[in-house]
């Protein structure tokens, strides 16, 4: 796909400036090591800086006290990386897919499907489903009875939604994601066994969620499981039933979230980071990579007990050794065993 864009528009639409007056068209947008003539790039980290000397894009976005060591045009920008991202949709090849609904699909005769919207191939509609305008769904998804979707939304191939989920406005949901699948919810029968507790509420997603590829989000044992305005999950994370998430708050591949805890708005969870169930993170909490909270957290700020240092694998084995003997080494300085604080 070719795109011609002219730089000043690039620039009037950023809100950025542009150390020369020189107009040039812009065809495409890479990284600073693989861009070539008609490519613009940005610098965000000053760890890049070593490239700028060498990069062949016709435009740069970047921050003051750059352009000496860049010799096309520099275009200024006190936010690179969120100009960046703003001008990204600009180059975005996504097919957008034609309104109307595939002869394949099967759609329950008392479903409300909005104008401009478009069912891919062998997607299944349910009973009572509500689709609004301008929303598309992907070939081989599944839209569960009852449920609604808003406006805009993008639901792309082989994604499941279950009954009775209420999904927002501008919602992108990608290939492979289950949203309102039963949660882990079982009784000990006192025979060995469980009995399944049915779960029976939803799943409630508000506007403008990105939800990645291969992620669950459970519905709730009764009351609905909820996912903030805002929210953006990645790739491979799982939301367990009744959790609430927070506006804005965004979660790394793999996080996970167990029953019933709460995690605050504008919180971010790193990859492979968890939190147990039944606790509640404060609003602006980062919680680093593999790291776990096992306890609730009611301050902002940044919290780790997880991802060690990477350290040669001689070096690990050695500590892992000396952490078996923390009890007896404390036990022989403070002559007692400390079980009673855990």
């Amino acid at each position: 796909m070719a795109f011609e864009y002219h730089l000043s528009d690039i620039v009037d639409f950023l809100g950025a400036d542009m150390e020369k007056s020189l107009d040039v068209v812009i065809t495409g947008i890479a990284s600073l090591d693989n861009a070539i003539g008609g490519d613009i790039s940005f610098i965000a980290n000053p760890r890049h800086a070593k490239s700028l000397s060498k990069c062949r894009a016709s435009a740069v976005i970047m921050p003051r006290g750059y352009e000496k060591d860049f010799s096309g045009i520099c275009v200024y920008s006190s936010h690179p990386y969120l100009s960046y991202a703003k001008l990204s949709k600009w180059f975005d090849t996504a097919i957008i897919s034609p309104s109307g609904v595939h002869p394949s699909a099967v759609v329950a005769n008392d479903a409300s499907i909005g104008a401009n919207t478009s069912l891919g191939p062998n997607v299944v509609i349910e009973s009572g489903v509500s689709i609004a305008e301008g929303s598309q769904i992907g070939a081989n998804t599944f839209i569960g009875a009852r449920s609604t979707i808003g406006k805009d939304c993008r639901i792309k191939s082989n994604v499941s939604v279950y009954h009775d989920i209420t999904i927002g406005d501008s919602v992108t949901i990608h290939s492979g994601a289950v949203i309102g699948s039963d949660g882990f919810g079982f009784a000990p029968n006192g025979k060995g066994g469980w009995e399944k507790i049915h779960q029976l509420g939803g799943v409630l997603i508000g506007n403008k969620v990105e939800i990645g590829a291969c992620s669950t989000v459970d519905r709730g044992a009764i009351d609905d499981t909820v996912i903030g305005d805002g929210v953006i999950l990645d790739n491979h994370v799982m939301i367990a039933h009744n959790v609430k998430v927070g506006e804005n708050t965004a979660m790394a591949a793999f996080a996970g979230i167990a029953g019933s805890a709460k995690i605050g708005k504008n919180c971010f969870f790193a990859g492979d980071a968890a939190c147990l169930g039944h606790l509640e993170v404060a609003d602006n909490v980062q919680i680093t990579a593999r790291s776990y909270v096992t306890k609730p957290i009611k301050k902002a700020g940044s919290y780790s007990n997880g991802g060690l240092p990477l350290m040669e694998s001689k070096k690990w084995r050695r500590n892992a050794v000396i952490f078996g003997k923390l009890e007896k080494l404390a036990k022989s300085m403070t002559g007692k065993i400390l079980d009673k604080e855990y």
